[in-house]
């Protein structure tokens, strides 16, 4: 059983519990990852959401008027099962997709890889399974960043599962595609943000999409948030985030 297996198994309803509650948290992630998929400039056909959980990427494209099919694939069967609203839906590990080559017009997976053993052998897999012209997308926390301390120290410390992420340099990602063959491959790293109503659901959202320990204090959350930049705008809580994002066509 992968590490990703084991986590989501655990606690992917929480994770999804966080994001139905709060679905506008991670719109400007969701954004960036559909603007490197430009989903409706890519050739016909249903595309492919990697590591799709419950749904957010697929949920967030429709949001954002991406009137087009997806197929969902995750190693987790509990975390998979509270999606609905896919074309099709498949358990798999992700260094070997059950799917033949240029079978979707796309394919993106977001938030996922820094659990997994071997990311470039994903992103060659990405590319094999979407049509010439299709376009394979990672997003993923930035290596080095305060939000990857944030996940290995603070998270690992206060969930069961614990958090050992093994976050990829959007250079590894560039490299690995273009190695796959993929043309004109886009690679940047982007400071965004998580936004919240309010303070108090900028800790509930953690407190849920990571599945922290009952004993935790919200004192404590609050301070390793505000370890992390969350700011008050008078409009809403802000959390900063850095994250790559490496795109590539077939």
């Amino acid at each position: 059983m992968s590490e990703y297996t084991t986590i989501f198994d655990a606690r992917g309803g929480h994770y999804n519990l966080a994001n139905h509650r709060f679905p506008a948290a991670r719109a400007e992630e969701a954004r960036a990852m559909l603007a490197h998929l430009a989903l409706a400039e890519r050739p016909g056909g249903p595309w492919l959401d990697l590591a799709a959980g419950g749904g957010y990427l697929a949920e967030r494209a429709r949001g954002e008027g991406v009137d087009r099919p997806a197929v969902a694939c995750d190693a987790s069967l509990p975390f998979l099962l509270e999606s609905t609203r896919y074309r099709g839906r498949t358990v798999s590990q992700y260094e070997r997709l059950p799917f033949a080559d240029r079978s979707f017009a796309a394919a993106g997976c977001l938030a996922a890889l820094h659990h997994a053993d071997d990311p470039a052998a994903i992103a060659s897999e990405m590319l094999r399974v979407i049509l010439p012209g299709g376009r394979a997308a990672v997003g993923d926390v930035a290596p080095g960043s305060a939000p990857a301390a944030f996940l290995n120290d603070f998270v690992d410390r206060h969930t069961d599962t614990g958090h050992h992420g093994r976050f990829t340099p959007a250079e590894r990602y560039r490299d690995a595609f273009a190695a796959a063959g993929g043309r004109r491959v886009r690679a940047e790293v982007v400071d965004l943000a998580w936004r919240f109503p309010s303070r108090f659901a900028a800790l509930e959202f953690a407190r849920e999409l990571f599945g922290l320990r009952p004993a935790t204090s919200d004192a404590e959350i609050a301070s390793a948030l505000d370890g992390l930049g969350l700011a008050e705008t008078g409009l809403d809580a802000v959390l900063p985030w850095r994250m790559i994002f490496v795109s590539a066509e077939r």
